[in-house]
């Protein structure tokens, strides 16, 4: 089945859910062809999260007109794509990777809500607002991550914790990682993002890591090891304890 709804004067909201058949496929691609003729670009959600399965006959259908969904792809300012499948959401991005100029974003079935601001452009990036500053007093440095990491806010958020931490009698950090969806590898890669972490390093003597895949705290406590600040991980039902151990 397929629903689509304008959402804002220049936003659709297009929902496939349950089993996806040739006819839902048509009308997909007729809305698209009819979108592009009227030449209104624009944003568009697509909402998979109800998705079930699909015919091979609506795949066929869309492959049969891949050059005009194309041309309706580019057309378009923003695509956010919703899903709670690992597998689709990491197709979502290989397509993504390959559709050079065109704004793709993918999202997990709990990050709708920021999807839906970025396509009615609320947000000026995908993940705006996926890092939020915690108020833990004037000698700690808190933040929590709800979300997925991209290039921009983990620029903006260094850019905040150093200037909490620089000329300040704060000199202790705790990062809370309440939903943890990954990162987009130019934000790892980003020159602007290492130099920031090695200047937080100068004005750090504690910081704790709350929550986050088992894999990321373990890579959080070996760096500890390696560098000036105390690092100490905990549970994300532990956070009580972290503050506690930065405040002693």
């Amino acid at each position: 089945m397929i629903a689509i709804e304008k959402i804002g004067p220049n936003a659709h909201r297009v929902a496939i859910y349950g089993e996806f058949h040739e006819d839902d496929a048509r009308t997909f691609v007729e809305f698209a062809q009819d979108h592009h003729a009227a030449g209104e670009g624009g944003n568009v959600l697509i909402d998979l999260v109800s998705l079930a399965s699909w015919s091979f006959s609506a795949m066929s259908e869309e492959l049969v007109h891949i050059p005009a969904l194309l041309r309706w792809i580019y057309s378009l300012d923003r695509i956010a794509l919703v899903s709670d499948e690992q597998w689709m959401r990491s197709a979502a991005r290989l397509e993504s990777a390959l559709l050079p100029g065109v704004s793709y974003a993918v999202y997990d079935e709990d990050e709708a809500d920021a999807a839906r601001r970025w396509v009615l452009g609320e947000n000026d990036h995908p993940h705006g607002g996926a890092v939020r500053e915690l108020d833990l007093g004037e000698d700690i440095a808190g933040f929590e991550l709800v979300g997925r990491l991209d290039r921009e806010e983990a620029e903006r958020v260094l850019d905040t914790v150093r200037a909490r931490l620089a000329g300040t009698d704060c000199s202790k950090l705790m990062v809370v990682i309440r939903k943890w969806h990954g990162f987009a590898a130019d934000a790892a890669l980003s020159r602007h993002a290492m130099s920031s972490k090695i200047d937080l390093l100068k004005h750090c003597d504690r910081y704790a890591v709350v929550g986050g895949p088992d894999w990321l705290r373990a890579l959080a406590g070996s760096f500890g090891a390696l560098v000036q600040p105390e690092v100490r991980t905990f549970e994300l039902d532990e956070e009580d304890e972290a503050l506690a151990w930065l405040r002693s």
